[in-house]
């Protein structure tokens, strides 16, 4: 029996439209098997974090900005403390909290009612995606935000008088929109 049924197969074999069948139908199983479900909600948060992450580490000079972000940052407020009348000399610490933030942009469906009003429809929003200059699929980066200041530190000279004290924590609230316990005010020695 085997031996029929091993001359049987080459016969089978040998003919060309057996091997094309046979063909198509390994292609048929691989396209099955290929993961399809898009829609699942995991699945397009995972892609999508892993082409944000892909976005952000092809940016060679992310943690060049950062710093030179900070740096000009606390240039610019010890030089206008330093015009301060009563501040002196002053050096500045600033505290970044967080890093860099990516917003990447969404389509919003939308549907029109009969009578022409727009309405909300209830599928979920989905993310915009565009090519890069490699060819890859990365979302669209509608906007870009800068680290958000978390603390910062003054030494001054004048801040040993209680009034120039209060005027260098009120006048950096104001501009970094801190509270009062996240400014540090300190003499300069």
């Amino acid at each position: 029996m085997s031996e029929k049924w091993r001359n049987g197969m080459k016969k089978m074999l040998e003919s060309k439209e057996t091997m094309l069948i046979i063909f198509l139908s390994g292609i048929l199983i691989f396209v099955i098997l290929l993961p399809t479900d898009k829609n699942n909600k995991s699945y397009e948060k995972e892609q999508q974090e892993m082409n944000v992450q892909n976005v952000v580490a092809s940016n060679d000079n992310t943690c060049d900005y950062y710093s030179s972000y900070k740096e000009k940052l606390e240039e610019e407020l010890e030089e206008f403390l330093s015009e301060v009348a009563g501040v002196g000399k002053a050096q500045v610490l600033i505290y970044m909290n967080t890093s860099q933030e990516y917003i990447v942009e969404k389509d919003n469906p939308t549907a029109f009612s009969e009578d022409g009003e727009r309405k909300d429809r209830s599928v979920e929003e989905t993310t915009v995606y565009t090519v890069n200059s490699s060819g890859e699929q990365v979302p669209f980066v509608s906007q870009t935000k800068c680290p958000a200041v978390d603390g910062v530190v003054v030494a001054a000279k004048g801040a040993s008088q209680e009034a120039v004290r209060l005027q260098i924590v009120h006048m950096v609230m104001t501009l970094f929109g801190l509270e009062a316990n996240k400014v540090e005010v300190l003499e300069l020695k």
